[in-house]
């Protein structure tokens, strides 16, 4: 139960991080960029980019402090589910909207990224229920598992690599598809 928490973990860390840099890394075409999906009104963009920004970096925080993972994981899955639904509302009323989440060349709004946004919730929810006291915050001997404190901090390493290795298919989802098309 442990190290799938661990791996759930990773997959948000990964994925936050690369969110909050490729924001970072061009805050004004993201900020620009919220209007377009109708939800949020052109004077609040900035206040709404900044917002998410700080959500992203708390759920990272949060996921990373020890003994803090609940909170990590709960945040991560009230964020996602946020913005499950509102890529889901643009989506569905067509609007022609741009991903800049990740930063990199804006594409359009569709239903691969709902599907993306609601395996995140779905693994921030599974991290919650599979033991989040023994989450990435967390030492390895803190987590119900088996074999000696070798063994454990290698199921952890593991976990974490598969969880990250995961995290990077999410992220670049839409690279992965055009190559399979």
């Amino acid at each position: 139960m442990g190290y799938l928490a661990v791996g759930c973990g990773a997959v948000l860390v990964v994925v936050f991080a690369a969110a909050i840099i490729g924001k970072a890394r061009a805050p004004a075409a993201f900020a620009r960029s919220l209007p377009e999906t109708g939800l949020v009104p052109v004077r609040w963009r900035g206040w709404a980019a900044g917002a998410l920004l700080a959500a992203e970096a708390a759920v990272v925080v949060l996921l990373l402090v020890p003994g803090q993972a609940v909170h990590g994981f709960a945040a991560a899955a009230a964020l996602c589910a946020l913005l499950t639904a509102g890529t889901g509302v643009t989506v569905a009323r067509r609007v022609p909207a741009s991903c800049l989440c990740f930063g990199g060349p804006a594409r359009p709004l569709e239903p691969l990224h709902v599907a993306r946004n609601a395996v995140l919730t779905g693994v921030a929810a599974l991290g919650w229920l599979a033991g989040p006291a023994a989450g990435l915050g967390a030492s390895p001997a803190a987590g119900p598992f088996l074999g000696g404190p070798a063994a454990r901090l290698d199921g952890v390493a593991a976990a974490a690599l598969a969880g990250a290795v995961c995290a990077l298919l999410l992220i670049r989802l839409d690279d992965l598809r055009s190559v399979f098309r």
